[in-house]
């Protein structure tokens, strides 16, 4: 009886793992989606940031306006690996890393932001434009996050 019990039991534990693997091997890819995800979402937040403070004048306002749309393609990328990555959050460390890196951002955004507006409100096609823009980076992502 014991001999026939083992490889009934070996072959049951078998099983259970190989049943188990989907399950942690997705629970990895989602982690590892989280993780590019922060670090995408904190890149193209500085990508932001140097369009913003470049914004000194009309002419670098249109310049910078131009550059827009790949920020809307990165924008939609942070969208697409959020949603691969579910409800999972980032590890520890990475979260770490991105808010270290995302709050020295929070200051430099609302001045760039502050500067930028400054001078974008004093022309109403640039205003138009930059706002047309946002609501460009907008739809990417929610088609991103569609997909």
């Amino acid at each position: 009886m014991k001999a026939l019990l083992k490889p009934v039991i070996v072959a049951a534990a078998g099983i259970l793992v190989l049943g188990a693997l989907p399950s942690c091997s997705e629970k990895a890819k989602q982690e590892r989606a989280a993780e590019s995800a922060a670090e995408t979402a904190a890149d193209a937040m500085e990508d932001y940031c140097k369009i913003l403070e470049s914004i000194k004048d009309k002419e670098s306002g249109k310049a910078a306006i131009a550059k827009m749309d790949g920020l809307a393609d990165k924008f939609a990328k942070v969208a697409e690996k959020a949603k691969k990555a579910g409800n999972t959050p980032p590890d520890a460390a990475t979260q770490a890393k991105v808010d270290e890196k995302t709050k020295a951002l929070q200051d430099r955004m609302t001045k760039a932001v502050t500067s930028a507006m400054t001078v974008l409100a004093t022309d109403p096609e640039l205003a138009k434009s930059f706002g047309e823009k946002m609501q460009l980076i907008g739809t990417k992502m929610a088609a991103a996050q569609a997909k």
